[in-house]
């Protein structure tokens, strides 16, 4: 059967149905465009830019992190290894892409803001105060992880309690 427009109506299907698996994928990487925004700017050393980024992943994306996060808790799941892990747990880690994304967003707006607070000649304690609710909030993300490009997994939850403990 032919369209009006002489496009068979079978292709325009197929056509529509790959626009939208496009958009389907593209709307589940939305997370990890923030969070590689967050990374570039905080590796500039813009840290206000970092904490924006940072923010916004967390705004679109927290609610669905604290969702996957309650649900692995409350299936008993245990927390997913760090470094070296095998592919298994890659694809298993790889899949909670929000929780992963949201933990490190906190973690990022953490280290920001505590450069901001170490760095600024007034030392202001907003971006102490700051730097410590976004290193809590990574810790209750347990079951997020981070990819590091070397090859490994890092929990942005250990890494914010160490550097709770350290910051002064």
């Amino acid at each position: 059967m032919k369209l009006v427009l002489g496009i068979d109506s079978k292709l325009l299907r197929v056509a529509m149905s790959i626009a939208l698996a496009l958009l389907f994928a593209a709307s589940l990487r939305a997370e990890e465009e923030f969070l590689k925004n967050a990374w570039k700017a905080f590796n500039r050393s813009d840290y206000k830019g970092a904490i924006k980024f940072a923010d916004e992943c967390i705004e679109n994306f927290g609610k669905a992190a604290d969702r996957m996060q309650e649900k692995l808790i409350n299936d008993k799941e245990p927390a997913p290894p760090t470094g070296s892990v095998s592919d298994a747990d890659k694809n298993k880690i790889f899949k909670r892409g929000p929780l992963n994304d949201v933990a490190t967003a906190y973690f990022i707006k953490g280290r920001s803001a505590e450069s901001l607070y170490q760095k600024g000649r007034s030392k202001d304690p907003t971006y102490k105060e700051m730097a410590e609710n976004a290193y809590k909030a990574a810790c209750r993300y347990k079951h997020g992880r981070t990819w590091d490009p070397n090859g490994w997994f890092w929990s942005p939850c250990e890494a914010a309690a160490d550097r709770l403990s350290s910051l002064k």
